[in-house]
């Protein structure tokens, strides 16, 4: 909803709802795709390919059992997640915007963000953009990193300060990151990001699903249903949030 005019839908008492969960699935398979990409240099490989040259030691020596994903956003993509790297033997760390404790086996409540940096092997964004979120990963934050993070951006471009990225990219502050959102989007045709090394860039495909259409139609109905009977309605939007 972050082109609606929430403030005007909120003095006309409009109800909004959204679609969140519907692509959650998808989305956290691309998260865990990217999570691999990078710990078992995937892309080396297929451009060693291009090249016809048969590398002679391993680009990925890193496993993802035991490593830390940190999860900013615990909403429906944050919870797919969760369920999806604990699989792999990953401990998982999450916090939520509002701060509220998370209460579900195998997944650790931290307190505050620059916690969830210092401790971080992989950084999954997946929250929405606010006027609070907004750059809410900057150079301050960035400061705050493990040394070898992964950052993974699938929600908004404009939660991360993007020179504030590439200044901690350039040092090796942030070891790698994968984005399928950027600001602005898409990025001019000579824009840095097409040329990092240590980027991972998509055209914000993560959330595209075979039946994407048809469930998002399945929860319309349902919650068309629901406000012809007066019920309360799935994934209300509160404008005050903005989300």
């Amino acid at each position: 909803v972050d082109g609606m005019p929430l403030a005007e839908l909120k003095k006309r008492g409009t109800k909004v709802t959204n679609g969140a969960g519907i692509n959650a699935i998808t989305i956290a398979e691309y998260v865990i795709m990217g999570m691999l990409n990078i710990a078992k240099g995937y892309r080396d490989v297929v451009h060693a390919q291009d090249r016809h040259e048969w590398l002679m030691d391993s680009p990925g020596k890193v496993e993802l059992f035991g490593s830390k994903a940190l999860l900013l956003g615990y909403g429906a993509i944050g919870q797919a997640v969760a369920h999806r790297a604990q699989a792999f033997g990953m401990r998982i760390l999450a916090l939520r915007r509002s701060g509220q404790r998370i209460d579900a086996e195998g997944v650790t409540s931290v307190a505050s963000l620059r916690e969830l940096l210092a401790s971080s092997d992989h950084l999954v964004l997946a929250l929405p953009i606010t006027g609070e979120t907004r750059h809410l990963i900057n150079a301050e934050a960035l400061s705050h990193a493990k040394p070898g993070l992964h950052l993974i951006n699938i929600a908004r471009g404009a939660l991360v300060d993007h020179d504030a990225l590439r200044a901690a990219l350039d040092r090796g502050a942030v070891a790698a990151a994968t984005l399928d959102v950027t600001e602005p989007e898409p990025p001019p045709h000579e824009h840095w990001l097409y040329q990092h090394p240590r980027v991972r860039l998509t055209p914000h495909i993560s959330w595209s699903a075979s039946d994407g259409a048809a469930a998002t139609a399945l929860k319309f109905q349902h919650n068309l249903a629901r406000y012809l009977k007066g019920d309360d309605l799935f994934d209300r939007v509160d404008p005050s949030r903005g989300y």
